[in-house]
């Protein structure tokens, strides 16, 4: 038996496949947000060192609001006036919000820049640090 050729079943079996390559591209690529961040956590604190390369402290606005830390940054073009030959770093203004995992004492936010690593040390709050029960 003979069937016909149909190229309009070819073109919709290759959009599908275009579809369903880039649906399965999207899934397993992620998209970090600038700066990029380590966070970890030691005795009472939580520290977090995001990348900052060519920031200077007068540069960085943090905000913390409940349990949510804001870093917002500048990186501040260094060749303005004159043209690059190859440009890889990016410029310009970045903002990235951290959740933390538990309320931290606002009063004892300490932060610095070193060597272009921005410190960020927060200490927990007393009301959820763990408390002995004692029983009567």
């Amino acid at each position: 038996m003979f069937t016909t050729y149909d190229l309009f079943d070819d073109m919709l079996t290759l959009r599908n496949m275009v579809e369903r390559f880039f649906d399965e591209t999207a899934t397993t690529r992620r998209r970090v947000e600038l700066p990029y961040i380590n966070i970890y956590e030691k005795d009472d604190n939580i520290i977090i060192r995001a990348i900052a390369p060519g920031v200077a402290s007068s540069d960085v606005n943090l905000q913390l609001t409940d349990n949510t830390l804001t870093i917002e940054m500048h990186r501040k073009e260094d060749y303005a006036d004159r043209p690059y030959l190859r440009k890889e770093r990016e410029f310009g203004s970045y903002k990235k919000s951290i959740k933390l995992p538990y309320f931290v004492d606002p009063d004892k936010v300490e932060a610095s820049i070193n060597n272009g690593i921005l410190t960020i040390t927060l200490t927990k709050h007393e009301s959820v640090k763990p408390r002995k029960i004692t029983i009567k």
